[in-house]
């Protein structure tokens, strides 16, 4: 999945900043979404909400700044984070590309642990 650290990579310093600060945050508190951190203030600028249906056990991020950005993570396993997805939104409603990309690599990643490949 290094082409969604490439994306993140790719955007505007301080969105990078606050994906990467926020996710070492989580992990370093071993919790599986940022509602868990009691300190955590995600208001304005940065949500986190759970997701649901197909994607239930996944997180996404959104940074607000110029344009929306969008980081997909698991963190349920508690001594990793994946992030399953990174865009910036570019349509109204759901980038039904998206949440494909992101349901392929959330199944992919249940068949790896459960076969203890990560």
């Amino acid at each position: 999945m290094s082409r969604t650290l490439r994306t993140i990579d790719s955007w505007p310093c301080d969105v990078r900043d606050i994906v990467k600060i926020n996710l070492q945050s989580l992990q370093d508190r071993h919790a599986s979404a940022f509602n868990d951190i009691p300190d955590w203030v995600g208001h304005g600028k940065i949500t986190d909400k759970a997701l649901k249906g197909k994607l239930s056990g996944t997180h996404q991020l959104t940074i607000k700044d110029k344009d929306s950005y969008r980081v997909v993570y698991v963190a349920e396993y508690r001594d990793k984070i994946f992030v399953l997805h990174a865009f910036k939104k570019k349509v109204d409603g759901v980038d039904k590309t998206a949440v494909k990309t992101i349901e392929q690599r959330w199944k992919q990643l249940k068949a790896d642990r459960k076969a203890n490949r990560v």
